[in-house]
């Protein structure tokens, strides 16, 4: 499998989550972490497909292997959200709450830096 297919099949197992498809996402994540066990968005969108089909358990494993990985903003955002309602379901209260908490801070930050960057393009273009 290459990479243009394995990315079809991210895509196609989140179109499968957004629609509530949670059982035939999982079923493709499963196949693509066969092919990608070390890959970042394949272990994410399995992390998804087992806390959305009630095995909060088994996310929380392909979570922890994402701990130290670095990560795009996007995905780094999504991970600790999605840990903090992994680790809440499990019973993990502190753990979920400081993760939401860099969550939040993560998001802070970005709102921060699109502000600076308001109007530099417009300032570019003048000048």
């Amino acid at each position: 499998m290459d990479k243009s297919q394995r990315e079809f099949l991210l895509i196609l197992a989140y179109l499968y989550i957004c629609y509530g498809k949670y059982d035939e996402a999982l079923v493709l994540h499963r196949g693509l972490y066969e092919f990608f066990p070390e890959n970042m968005e394949v272990l994410l969108g399995l992390s998804f497909s087992l806390y959305f089909t009630s095995r909060p358990l088994e996310a929380i494993q392909y979570l922890e292997k994402l701990d130290g990985v670095e990560m795009i903003s996007k995905h780094q955002k999504l991970f600790f959200l999605l840990k903090s309602h992994v680790t809440w379901s499990i019973g993990r209260d502190s753990e979920a709450r400081d993760n939401l908490i860099y969550y939040l801070g993560l998001e802070e930050k970005e709102i921060r830096e699109q502000e600076a960057n308001v109007g530099k393009g417009v300032e570019e273009y003048l000048l």
